[in-house]
Parts: C-alpha cells; sequence; structure tokens
C-alpha cells in the first residue's frame, strides 16, 4: 500500500487553487489588450469618443488584473528592480494622457499615448 506524502498534496492542492487566478489574470490582461486596439482602430477612423471609451475600459481590466494578481511594492524603490511596476505606472499614465487627449477631440495624439500604453502592457507581461 502506498502512502502518500502529506506536503506533495499540499502542493497539488496549492497550485489547483491558485491557477483560476491565474487564469483570470491572463483574461483582464487580454482583453485590455483587446480595448487598447480597439481604441486603436476607433482613433484611426477619427472617433474620439471611441478612443476614450475603449482606453477607460482597458484601464478598468487592468485595475482587476491588478487586484486578482497584485505584486509587491518596495519600500524604497530601486529602478528597474520592479519592472512589472514601472510598465505599470507607464501603462496608467499612458492611459490617462489618452483620454484626457481624446476628451479634448484630440484623436492623432491619444492614439500615440495608447500605443505606448500598448508596447508598456506588452513589456510587462514580459518582464518578472
Amino acid at each position: 500500500m502506498k502512502i502518500f506524502h502529506p506536503y506533495g498534496l499540499l502542493a497539488v492542492l496549492f497550485f489547483f487553487a491558485a491557477s483560476p487566478t491565474l487564469v483570470c489574470a491572463d483574461e483582464h490582461g487580454d482583453k485590455a489588450h483587446e480595448h487598447l486596439e480597439e481604441a486603436i482602430e476607433s482613433g484611426k477612423k477619427g472617433s474620439a469618443q471611441g478612443v476614450r471609451i475603449h482606453t477607460e475600459e482597458a484601464k478598468k481590466e487592468l485595475i482587476e488584473q491588478n487586484k486578482e494578481h497584485p505584486y509587491t511594492t518596495l519600500q524604497k524603490p530601486i529602478y528597474g528592480e520592479h519592472e512589472k511596476a514601472e510598465h505599470d505606472r507607464e501603462i496608467f499614465e499612458e492611459m490617462d494622457l489618452a483620454i484626457e487627449e481624446a476628451k479634448e477631440e484630440h484623436t492623432e495624439e491619444a492614439v500615440e499615448a495608447i500605443e505606448r500604453a500598448s508596447v508598456h502592457l506588452e513589456e510587462k507581461e514580459k518582464s518578472r
């Protein structure tokens, strides 16, 4: 008769318990990408309102992603030490800029800001 090691069973249970959270966080990231792409398309069509709406939706998705899969921030930040936090900060700054530009009907500037936010989002997902 085989005896199961309690720590092995505990590790398996922990893995399955943590997996849905990671999947949901990835889903939010994917949805944020989709909204940013839709915002870019709206901007290229000249719709400032579409840019604003899709950017705000992307922002909501990233907020949910951060709630479900938070990363810790250092008490004393060191440049390059927390890549995800740095990219995240840049993403939100660019999205805020895009929303402001869209409200002022500056679609070209808004699209440029969204494109920069999209690059930072991709870099965030690649970083550790």
